[in-house]
């Protein structure tokens, strides 16, 4: 069942309950009370009537034998016919039933459950007698008993016309809601039409403003995160198209060094290794040996200095504390004109090795942007691990810049996607002229194997 017809199901059951509950109770109560007033009213009347005829017969025919009066009938009860709210019946004394005003019965009678329920009538009201004397005996008894089943026809004939014209009322009601509730609901086939978009892949699918205020708030939202999936697959494409770029600037980068550094050192060696092999005297062949252990330590350090580059080895063998302290010393002592404070508060040696990584990577950038741009003179690094997360600190004095620009460069956007993939938080603070402050926080992931 669809939203529309499920909505227009709740409406209808509500205004349902209302009907029968309100107005079926309400209509029932009122008919309770007009059928005890018009019961009582024509009693009151019809006692009225009687006790007068009874006076009248009592002193005119008092001598009148019992016997007489039931040959005929004394009071004319089928006369009364037409009063149907009473059954008036007239017994002798022997309780023989003489005469009575009831003489064919109602044929169409309403439903039994009707009945029941105003059938209270009827034990509000109990029967009334009346004794009638001659020549001081009692020769009969008038019974009026409430009979509210010819009222109780014409209020179910009112109930019928009323429950005729309620389902009329019904079936125009259903129809309108059922027209209202697909106009309201008009708008879900543009955000399903929009969410398709979006699954297909057009990224530039948007919802207009609706005029419902719940529509209106679900379209803004839809909206802002479609843009924000758009800025962020543009981002990421350029983020990879940036990283290939740097990657490839890095073999080239290590493919030059090895032909120009370590391809040049190996020439010397072979140079030497040959002149040894040819040299008649033993000092020649000192001389060359003492040139090759030359060449070789400066190709040690060559070595040493691509394998830093390419991963730090005191990571792996000192631990997290040590290698940056060894990547913050070799940097100052490239830039002595910086002052540098750093401090390293905790304990790292249970952490995954993915985020001992991501921390020495996002301080050695933050020291490369600060060397490059920044024209600084004083470096703050606080490190800090306590049980929940990591916190890294970096700020400098330097030049700043303007963090409104949309122009990011690929250091700030690679240390932000390593700490995304960290389910961490980056906060980037700068203005010119006044430094850059960099905060990092992210959770502690221990290692699987500690």
């Amino acid at each position: 069942m669809n939203l529309k017809l499920r909505i227009n199901l709740i409406i209808t059951v509500l205004l349902f309950l209302t009907l029968i509950i309100g107005g079926g109770i309400f209509t029932i109560k009122n008919a309770r009370g007009n059928v005890q007033a018009e019961i009582a009213s024509t009693a009151i009347l019809a006692l009225h009537m009687l006790d007068s005829e009874i006076l009248y017969y009592s002193s005119v025919y008092g001598m009148v034998s019992p016997a007489g009066v039931g040959e005929g009938s004394l009071f004319q009860l089928n006369k009364l016919s037409d009063v149907r709210h009473l059954k008036i019946d007239f017994y002798d004394s022997f309780g023989h039933l003489q005469d009575t005003n009831q003489s064919t019965q109602l044929e169409d009678l309403p439903p039994s459950w009707f009945i029941s329920m105003m059938d209270t009538v009827t034990g509000e009201m109990p029967a009334t007698k009346r004794q009638v004397y001659g020549r001081g005996q009692i020769v009969g008894e008038l019974v009026i008993t409430p009979d509210p089943s010819y009222e109780i026809a014409e209020v179910w004939e009112e109930v019928q016309g009323m429950l005729i014209f309620v389902g009329i009322f019904f079936i125009v009601v259903n129809i309108l809601i059922y027209y209202s509730v697909g106009r309201a609901l008009r708008p879900i086939d543009n955000i399903l039409a929009a969410l398709t978009e979006l699954e297909v892949g057009n990224l530039t699918s948007r919802l207009p403003q609706f005029t419902l205020p719940e529509l209106s708030r679900i379209s803004d939202k839809f909206n802002v995160m479609a843009k924000t999936l758009e800025d962020s697959i543009a981002n990421n494409r350029h983020l990879t198209q940036q990283l290939i770029r740097v990657q490839e600037e890095e073999r080239k980068s290590l493919a030059r060094e090895l032909h120009d550094e370590i391809g040049q050192h190996l020439t010397a060696i072979h140079v030497d290794a040959s002149a040894i092999l040819k040299a008649k005297t033993v000092e020649a062949s000192k001389a060359s040996a003492s040139a090759i252990d030359t060449v070789a330590r400066q190709m040690m350090d060559i070595v040493h200095h691509i394998l830093q580059r390419l991963r730090p080895s005191g990571l792996d063998e000192l631990g997290l504390e040590a290698a940056l302290g060894e990547l913050i010393n070799g940097w100052h002592h490239r830039h002595k004109e910086i002052e540098i404070d750093y401090q390293i508060h905790g304990t790292f040696n249970d952490l995954d090795e993915t985020v001992l990584i991501t921390v020495y990577r996002l301080i050695q950038e933050c020291l490369t942007n600060i060397a490059r741009h920044a024209q600084a003179k004083n470096v703050c690094i606080n490190v800090l691990r306590n049980e929940e997360k990591i916190i890294v600190s970096v700020k400098d004095d330097g030049d700043g810049f303007d963090t409104s620009s949309k122009s990011i460069g690929f250091g700030l956007a690679g240390m932000k996607e390593r700490v995304d993939i960290l389910l961490g938080k980056f906060e980037l603070e700068s203005s010119i002229h006044h430094g850059v402050s960099v905060n990092i926080e992210f959770p502690c992931v221990r290692s699987k194997d500690k």
